[in-house]
């Protein structure tokens, strides 16, 4: 471990020396695919807006020499509701040559406007696999599986088809309902958010190197719940409910684990949150905190009064209506079983008090929070389309569609990143095989890192 530091410091007090910062304009634009430009890449644009916009109307129009690429509406986007416009592969680049290209940004309605120079580099500078990188499909019993060829995912298919099909059968008998259509699985070559989202499709990360390390089995079931959840309908499913369900009927959220005892640990380390505050905000609330809560809380329901009450219960919740989450869910259990959010949330931490909590689970939940935060963070600050409250997720059929790949292919992928992800991947096998201390110290000198490179 000595000489792993001594080697980090070295290279890090190497590599800080050259290094520079420029602070964000007013307007601050990203483009896509991440990282340099390449002649041939349908671009797009995420415009951040400074503070809220009076106009409820306003939009942003990009142009290049007089001609309108695009326009977009100012609205939330995300799960995080960020106010942004989104100009999706608004300016083609086939056609051109490399160099510096002005495009003008027109804030509208009032008119304020600015330039952005962008560069593009020759299409054969392209990196490796896209040249030849194309979608390609694999249709299993459960799933239309889209992938990029010359990835990980196309070396694994076959695996990761069979595995589809084992989780997507398991929740089939969970839930006891079968789809009429196969599932669209869109895989990603790279890290975006936690690895895993579900929305008209589900959309999962595959690649060597993943400093999320996902668990495949764990991730697909967890997905599938979701996709088969929303099937099955509802008025409204409270996300507190519905990723709590995903975290219970897959026995854990990033790994299999005892949720009772784990919930449990919360209190004890003062870090469980009130029913209330994680109901109307849950994806605001510290992320692994709140599903690990959400996902003890659907399996106290469940065993108090059975999987069919509590589905019922789940699928009768109203829309709210000038009311918050909490208020419509406490109408709800009121109406079902005769409680208030208040009487359930009383009952439940008794639950929650009973439970027995080992020395090594609550290492493994404090660990396990730091690790996760730790990667949040760093995707925050070094990989910030990959940060699951403002993820980049295009639709994926429409990028097969257009012939679009380095959305899902390209990634920041300087020494930082490289440095970073190498120290998150370590602590990631350090915590998941349970040596604890060297967790512990592994995540301190990557956030110090951090610190130290982006104070």
């Amino acid at each position: 471990m000595l000489r792993f530091r001594l080697t980090f410091l070295f290279v890090f007090i190497t590599l800080t020396a050259c290094t520079n910062f420029t602070p964000p304009d007013q307007f601050l634009v990203i483009s896509h695919p991440d990282g340099s430009l390449f002649v041939g890449d349908q671009v797009s644009f995420e415009v951040l807006i400074p503070g809220s916009p009076a106009n409820p109307n306003s939009s942003i129009k990009v142009e290049y020499n007089g001609n309108e690429l695009g326009t977009a509406n100012i609205s939330p986007y995300g799960i995080g509701g960020r106010r942004q416009a989104t100009l999706l592969w608004v300016w083609d680049t086939r056609n051109l040559k490399p160099g510096n290209y002005n495009l003008v940004f027109t804030h509208l309605p009032d008119n304020f406007t600015w330039t952005e120079t962008f560069s593009l580099h020759p299409k054969a500078q392209v990196p490796m696999p896209e040249p030849d990188a194309h979608w390609v499909t694999s249709t299993t019993v459960c799933c239309n599986l889209y992938y990029i060829s010359d990835t990980a995912a196309a070396r694994d298919i076959t695996i990761l088809g069979q595995e589809a099909d084992i989780q997507s059968a398991a929740v089939s008998g969970q839930f006891g309902a079968s789809l009429k259509e196969r599932i669209n699985i869109t895989i990603m070559s790279r890290v975006v958010g936690q690895g895993g989202f579900t929305n008209n499709g589900i959309y999962v990360s595959y690649l060597d190197d993943n400093y999320i390390g996902n668990d495949m089995p764990i991730l697909f079931h967890h997905e599938f719940v979701h996709y088969y959840d929303r099937n099955l309908g509802g008025s409204y499913l409270p996300a507190i409910l519905e990723e709590g369900l995903a975290v219970y009927l897959t026995g854990g959220h990033f790994k299999p684990e005892r949720l009772g005892p784990r919930a449990a640990a919360l209190l004890e380390l003062g870090w469980y949150i009130p029913l209330t505050t994680i109901a109307d905000d849950f994806y605001i609330q510290q992320h692994d905190i709140s599903y690990l809560e959400a996902g003890s809380l659907v399996q106290y329901l469940v065993e108090t009064f059975g999987w069919e009450k509590f589905n019922k219960y789940y699928r009768s919740i109203p829309v709210p209506q000038n009311q918050t989450i909490a208020a419509v869910i406490d109408l709800a259990l009121q109406n079902d079983f005769g409680i208030s959010l208040f009487d359930l949330e009383r009952a439940y931490l008794s639950y929650l008090h009973s439970q027995t909590v080992t020395a090594d689970e609550r290492t493994d939940l404090q660990q396990t929070v730091s690790f996760f935060d730790t990667v949040r963070r760093y995707q925050e600050a070094f990989d910030p389309s990959s940060y699951f409250l403002s993820a980049w997720l295009p639709d994926g059929s429409v990028m097969r569609q257009r012939g679009i790949v380095a959305d899902f292919l390209r990634h920041p992928n300087g020494w930082k990143n490289r440095l970073l992800e190498s120290m998150l991947i370590r602590s990631h096998n350090e915590l998941f095989r349970g040596d604890y201390p060297n967790t512990e110290s592994t995540l301190k000198w990557t956030n110090w890192t951090m610190e130290m490179i982006n104070p």
